[in-house]
C-alpha cells in the first residue's frame, strides 16, 4: 500500500510538475505573443504617424505653393471664351498690350522696334479663348512667341531670350532687398541698379541715387518680395505678377551697335530712339490703366 501510494503520489507530483511546466510555457508564449502584438501595433502606429508628418512637411515646403493661386487665376482668364472681340493695334506691342488690358492679363514683352514689328494689326475673333487671341497676335509677327510662366504671359523674340548682350539675363545683385515697399519704387530702384551695371557709372555695392517716386493715379500696396539672385527678366515678371503694375515692356533698338559695356541698346514705348549709354537700359513698367491713357486706340480701317 505504501509502495503503491508512494508510486501513486510520485506519479501525481510528476504530472503536476509537467502541468506546471506546460502552464509556464503557455504563459511565456502568451506574453511573447502579447509583446509581439504590442510591438507590431507600435510600429504600425509610428509608421502612420511618421507618414502623416512627412506628408505635412512636403505640403508645407512645396516651392510651387506660393505662386500656384496666381497661375490658376491666369489659366482661368486665358481659357475664358470671348463671344466677339475686335482689335486694332499699332504693331505687335500695342496689339498685345491692348488685349492684355482688355482681359486683365499680366504681361511682359521684350521686342525689337523695326519695320516688321511696327506693322499695324487688325482682326476680329468670334467665340474664341483669350489665350488663342493672344497666340494669334504673336503669330502674326514671325519670330515672336509667347509662354506662360510665374503667373505672367511672357512675349519675346526668340533670338533675344539667351542673348549674352541682353541685359535681362543679368542677375539681380545680392544686396538688392525689398521690404514693405510699393512696386513702382522697387522698379525704380531696380532700374537704377541695373543701369549701374550696364552703363559706365560705377558705384559701390548698394549705392543708390537721390530721387523721388510718385505712383500717379495708381493706388499701390507695400510689398515684401525677394528679387536678389533672379534674372532681371524674372524679377520684372515677379513684380508684374504681384503688384498693381501688370505690364513690363523692354524695347530694343533696331541697331547692331552695342553699349560701351557690350549690351543691346534700349528705347521705350514713349521714347522711340536709343537713350545715351549713361542711361542704359530703360524699360516701361505700367498699370493697364496707365497704358490705355498714354496710348489712345488707333483708328480702325
Amino acid at each position: 500500500m505504501q509502495i503503491r501510494s508512494a508510486v501513486h503520489y510520485g506519479r501525481t507530483d510528476d504530472c503536476d510538475a509537467d502541468l506546471d511546466c506546460i502552464r509556464c510555457h503557455l504563459d511565456v508564449g502568451r506574453q511573447d505573443d502579447l509583446l509581439s502584438m504590442r510591438q507590431n501595433t507600435c510600429e504600425r502606429t509610428l509608421g502612420v504617424s511618421m507618414s502623416r508628418i512627412l506628408l505635412a512637411f512636403i505640403l508645407l515646403t512645396l516651392p510651387s505653393a506660393e505662386v500656384q493661386p496666381a497661375d490658376d487665376d491666369l489659366s482661368m482668364r486665358l481659357e475664358a471664351r470671348v463671344p466677339e472681340y475686335t482689335l486694332s493695334g499699332s504693331g505687335v506691342v500695342d496689339a498685345l498690350a491692348r488685349a492684355a488690358c482688355r482681359f486683365h492679363i499680366p504681361m511682359g514683352i521684350e521686342w525689337v522696334r523695326d519695320a516688321h514689328s511696327s506693322n499695324d494689326f487688325q482682326q476680329t475673333w468670334k467665340d474664341e479663348t483669350v489665350g488663342n487671341i493672344l497666340t494669334s497676335i504673336a503669330a502674326a509677327y514671325p519670330s515672336y512667341t509667347l509662354r506662360v510662366e510665374g503667373g505672367v504671359v511672357h512675349v519675346f523674340r526668340q533670338d533675344l531670350l539667351k542673348d549674352k548682350h541682353n541685359f535681362l539675363n543679368l542677375k539681380v545683385p545680392d544686396f538688392f532687398e525689398t521690404r514693405q515697399e510699393v512696386a513702382g519704387l522697387t522698379n525704380q530702384r531696380l532700374l537704377g541698379t541695373i543701369q549701374h551695371i550696364v552703363s559706365s557709372r560705377y558705384y559701390p555695392p548698394g549705392a543708390g541715387e537721390a530721387g523721388s517716386y510718385t505712383g500717379g493715379n495708381v493706388p499701390e500696396e507695400p510689398l515684401s518680395i525677394k528679387l536678389r539672385g533672379l534674372t532681371v527678366r524674372e524679377a520684372l515678371e515677379r513684380l508684374v505678377a504681384t503688384s498693381e503694375h501688370h505690364l513690363w515692356i523692354v524695347t530694343f533698338t533696331d541697331d547692331s551697335r552695342l553699349t560701351a559695356t557690350g549690351f543691346l541698346r534700349t528705347e521705350t514705348t514713349w521714347h522711340p530712339a536709343p537713350f545715351p549709354n549713361a542711361d542704359q537700359p530703360m524699360w516701361d513698367f505700367l498699370a493697364w490703366s496707365q497704358y490705355l491713357a498714354s496710348f489712345p486706340a488707333p483708328a480702325r480701317h
